[in-house]
């Protein structure tokens, strides 16, 4: 159905609905009793010293939290106090503390009052916040879900019946009582829950680093993080920090612990857990590496000089970029003495990359000022030996990465065009894709270059090279991101993580049975933590079930299309809570498009659990160009922005239609950002398939972002290799949404951060611009402050519901949320 029918069609239902609400009369509706838990009550002899006491708010808080995890019985003062229903609960005294909890069931964005009566002096929390007071009783405002209600009460209204009502503010706004079992995923649990964030391993494989970090509603934007010292085996806590510890490193000889706070070294024995400083402040130092037991190379950096106050006059494309001026270079300190010398000095920043120590040397890189050839900048790759202080280049490289010791050599990861094109495998016609990872061998003089990944279509990303020169790493292999060992003996790859989908921390062990820690998550699966030694299968030694241990998780399904071109365009889709398929559901639709893929993660800034818990089928594919996939996948990136990508969404999205009947056409939503951004702005203008669209932080204007983006120019060295403005405006014009912009039908709002300076905010304000004048469904809302990501908790919260809020109103004709949400 077009979308002016479809608006035309549903601007009749809201009418009707909105004359139907009028005519009729709201009346509270009476919450059922059995479904309502009560403890107490709890003898206060003073009430009033609970609640008029200054710190009330914190007393009555701390109590929600401890309630709402105390199962059936509650111990307080001694006393154990347990949970009953409300039908069976003593009510007689009249001054005694009685807590109350229940769970509210919404299918969509409902509003109104909570009404209590029987009870007085109250304090009503929901999902841990509190409740204000409304003219009734105390105003909520629930989107699609299962909230938790916890209620203290101090007081008892004389012959009074306790009872629970809910008022709602439109006759949709309906609240049901949640009977048990399991409740729907929320957003709050989604972000907070806790995380592995790091792993450290000692060289023994004996002692481990772990990092986590939760939110709380109490800390706000601030993580709680703990650190972790564990023996391996079975991760018993030898040590803990109640915060994250910079540049953490076991000692060679596994006896100590060093890491920086403060701007200070220190050193933690592990046998007597006896701390002591190691070094003067270190300020702006960072990336410590052992050399030996007896020192540590360091990074120092000397922040750069300013042009004043009036003017900047600037250096190169990268002086946009904040810190460039600044110079980076490489320290070594003796531990025993605290004595530092300097060890490199070049008008470029130097970047340790590895240490040999038999040798006696550093790896070092330094990025170069070069625009003469794509990707318009370069790598100068150099050793330094410790002994004599002489540095010599072993090269000067383009698509380069990074690089380790070997011991014949040198490991290095870099695009396929790498040393002139040394791991080139593309077909005829095609143009490499840069950021597609390659694993490559030379020797110490940059000679005899061997491209060891050629066959192997996975993205190879960080590398650890073992004693036995084997090298351990993470690929992005389609829509995974497992751990691979290659055997340098037999010149084979092997899949170590085969029970996971994406690896996110990792660390291991030198010796060629390495031991291997990693965090890890499955789609449908919170993280878990594992330990494996290479060649046998992987221990699970952690996870995150508990906090989702009564929720339900969306099931999953792999839906795979093969496009007119023949070939296969992975796909999965997430199914809603409670799925009954004879319903009809409305869809989201979501890609990045770009040269990544889009992983399983389970968290994520794109929740699609939550969106499949709010009551929408999701589906996320892949389309051509991206990585993981073999190079010739991946150069279909290049000189292409939206060429293959559009037909591949706009194709796959209508055979996931043909194929789930429970999706109703006239109702699918898609989104993307970034490079997705961009795509989701070009899809609008090339189909009418989606009834509206949101944009975060999309490229309306090629030429825009080419120039203005920070890094727009050396991007699109990769993604328009040899293409400029001048040469090839075609490529610039014709691909740039803005330029068909009187051809976008659905609605479509565009989100971006203010500050954001990889795709500047005048993309957004560009394609608003257009719409508006051509009198098209357009919305824009800026985050204040907000880069190209939104990161903190509270914008995070307030950014997922704009997204869901603007759907519901599009796709499930409830504009009530999105009102609400931009109403203050």
């Amino acid at each position: 159905m077009p979308y002016m029918q479809r608006i035309n069609m549903n601007k009749t239902l809201l009418t009707g609905a909105l004359l139907t609400a009028l005519s009729g009369s709201l009346c509270a509706a009476t919450l059922p009793s059995e479904n309502i838990q009560a403890l107490g009550p709890i003898d206060i002899s003073t009430p009033q010293l609970l609640t008029e006491s200054p710190k009330a708010e914190s007393v009555f808080d701390s109590l929600s939290a401890v309630a709402g995890k105390s199962g059936d019985k509650l111990n307080l003062f001694g006393e154990e106090y347990v949970w009953q229903p409300l039908s069976t609960f003593n009510k007689d005294k009249e001054t005694a503390l009685s807590l109350y909890r229940f769970t509210l069931s919404v299918d969509r964005f409902t509003q109104g009052e909570l009404v209590v009566e029987g009870v007085d002096k109250l304090n009503v929390f929901v999902a841990g916040v509190e409740a204000k007071k409304g003219e009734k009783g105390y105003s909520l405002a629930l989107p699609t879900g299962d909230h938790a209600v916890f209620i203290t009460a101090t007081k008892r209204a004389a012959e009074t019946e306790i009872q629970f009502s809910f008022e709602g503010k439109a006759e949709h706004d309906q609240v049901t009582l949640h009977k048990g079992g399991k409740v729907r995923l929320a957003a709050k649990q989604l972000f907070d829950s806790e995380t592995i964030s790091s792993v450290e391993l000692s060289d023994n494989g004996e002692y481990a680093l772990i990092a986590k970090r939760h939110y709380h509603q109490d800390t706000g934007n601030k993580a709680v993080t703990l650190t972790e010292l564990v023996n391996v085996g079975d991760l018993s806590v030898i040590h803990t920090w109640d915060n994250g510890l910079r540049s953490a490193m076991f000692s060679p000889d596994n006896q100590s612990l060093v890491y920086f706070h403060n701007n200070k070294l220190h050193q933690l024995n592990i046998d007597t857990l006896r701390t002591e400083t190691i070094s003067a402040e270190l300020e702006d130092a960072s990336g410590f590496r052992f050399f030996g037991n007896e020192s540590l190379v360091f990074s120092w950096n000397k922040e750069g000089d300013d042009d004043g106050d009036l003017a900047k006059r600037y250096q190169a494309l990268q002086d946009r970029w904040r810190s460039w001026r600044d110079n980076r270079q490489l320290y070594q300190l003796d531990i025993d003495t605290g004595f530092i010398r300097q060890l490199t000095q070049h008008e470029a920043s130097s970047t340790l990359l590895d240490i040999d120590e038999t040798r006696n040397t550093l790896l070092i890189s330094r990025s170069l000022i070069d625009y003469s050839a794509p990707p318009h900048g370069a790598t100068g790759l150099f050793e330094l030996n410790l002994k004599t202080g002489e540095e010599r280049k072993i090269g000067h490289y383009r698509a380069f990465s990074s690089a380790r010791y070997s011991s014949k050599g040198l490991y290095v990861t870099g695009g396929p065009n790498f040393a002139g094109g040394k791991g080139l495998n593309v077909s005829e016609g095609l143009v490499a894709n840069d950021y597609d990872g390659q694993l490559y061998h030379m020797n110490l003089q940059g000679e005899d270059i061997q491209a060891l990944s050629k066959a192997f279509d996975p993205a190879i990303n960080g590398i650890h090279v073992l004693k036995n020169d084997d090298v351990i790493f993470t690929a992005s292999e389609k829509d995974r991101v497992p751990l691979y060992q290659y055997d340098a003996s037999k010149a084979r790859f092997i899949k170590l993580s085969e029970q996971t989908d994406t690896v996110r921390s990792w660390a291991s062990t030198d010796n060629a049975k390495a031991q291997i820690m990693y965090a890890a998550t499955h789609a449908s699966r919170p993280q878990a933590l594992y330990t494996q030694v290479v060649g046998r299968k992987a221990k699970k030694q952690w996870d995150a079930s508990a906090a989702f241990a009564n929720t339900s998780i969306a099931k999953l399904n792999d839906f795979d299309v093969v496009n007119p071109d023949g070939i296969s365009i992975d796909g999965r889709v997430y199914l809603p809570d409670n799925f009954d398929a004879s319903k009809k559901y409305p869809a989201l639709v979501y890609y990045y498009g770009g040269t990544a893929t889009v992983t399983r993660g389970f968290k994520g800034r794109y929740p699609f659990n939550l969106w499949a818990a709010n009551g929408y089928v999701v589906y996320v594919l892949q389309p051509t160009g991206t990585y993981g996939y073999g190079q010739d996948f991946s150069a279909k990136h290049v000189n292409a922005w939206g060429d293959y990508t559009v037909d591949d969404i706009i194709h796959s999205t209508k055979a996931f239609l043909e194929a789930h009947p429970f999706v109703d056409a006239d109702r699918v939503g898609h989104l993307g950002a970034s490079y997705g951004g961009f795509m989701t702005m070009l899809l609008a203008t090339k189909t009418d398939i989606f009834a509206a669209s949101v944009s975060h932080a999309g490229i309306s204007t090629l030429t825009s972002y080419w120039g203005e983006g920070w890094w727009g120019a050396l991007y699109s060295g990769v993604a328009s290799r040899n293409s400029f403005p001048w040469n090839n405006p075609e490529l610039y014009t014709d691909h740039s949404p803005i330029y068909h912009a009187d051809k976008v039908t659905n609605p479509i709002l565009l989100i971006h951060g203010d500050s954001d300076v990889n795709v500047p905010v005048g993309e957004s304000h560009t394609f608003y611009t257009a719409l508006k004048l051509l009198d098209k469904d357009v919305e824009l809302v800026e985050y204040l402050g907000d880069d190209h990501h939104i990161l903190a908790r509270d914008k995070t919260f307030h950014w997922w519901a704009t997204i869901l809020s603007y759907f519901d109103k599009h796709l499930k004709d409830q504009p009530e949320w999105w009102e609400y949400h931009f109403s203050k």
